[in-house]
C-alpha cells in the first residue's frame, strides 16, 4: 500500500471492514485525495524537481517510485497527505450532514 493509501485507511477508520472493501474505498478515494496532494506539491516544488516529476511520469515509473521521488523532494510530504485525507473525510461528513444521511 503506497502513503496514501495507508492514510485514507487510517484517518477513515477502515481497518474493520472486510479487505475487498477496504481497497475499493480506497481506490475510489485515493483518486481524489491523490489529486489533490499533486496540486499542493506541485506548488511546493521548483521548476527543476517539476520536470524531473513529469519525466518519471511520462516514462510510467512504479508508484514507488513516484513516493521516493515527491518524499525526497517535498518536505512533510506525508504530512500533506495525511491532512488531504482528512480534508477529504470532513467535507464528505459536511456533505453527509446536509443530505441527512
Amino acid at each position: 500500500m503506497n502513503p496514501i493509501q495507508n492514510n485514507i485507511k487510517n484517518v477513515l477508520d477502515l481497518g474493520s471492514l472486510p479487505p475487498e472493501e477496504q481497497e475499493e474505498i480506497i481506490l475510489r478515494i485515493g483518486g481524489i485525495i491523490y489529486q489533490n496532494v499533486l496540486i499542493r506539491i506541485m506548488e511546493l516544488m521548483g521548476e527543476k524537481d517539476q520536470d524531473e516529476f513529469e519525466e518519471l511520469l511520462d516514462r510510467n515509473a512504479a508508484p514507488e517510485e513516484i513516493f521516493s521521488f515527491l518524499k525526497s523532494r517535498v518536505k512533510d510530504f506525508e504530512k500533506i497527505i495525511e491532512e488531504e485525507a482528512i480534508k477529504f473525510k470532513d467535507k464528505a461528513s459536511n456533505i453527509m450532514d446536509q443530505i441527512g444521511r
